[in-house]
């Protein structure tokens, strides 16, 4: 994560991805340590894009999530 996703709605996005994990089957504990990573991996993501510093939106962040945790479930993150 990075200080760009100080923004309005990042906590919804970030509530998302753990029910997302939840309602996967995963164990509580494994659902929040990988949630809160791939919430902070997506948002580097989303900078290293779209070349920002600040001002990251969190409908930028909800896609990434998706891509970042497709990549991780093939084996290519």
């Amino acid at each position: 994560g990075n200080p760009a996703m100080a923004t309005a709605g990042m906590g919804d996005v970030l509530s998302g991805i753990l029910a997302a994990l939840l309602a996967r089957g995963w164990d509580a504990r494994d659902a929040l340590l990988a949630g809160v990573h791939l919430h902070g991996l997506a948002g580097d993501a989303c900078c290293a894009e779209l070349g920002l510093d600040s001002g990251l939106l969190a409908d930028e962040v909800a896609p990434a999530a998706r891509r970042c945790f497709n990549h991780w479930i093939r084996g290519e993150a």
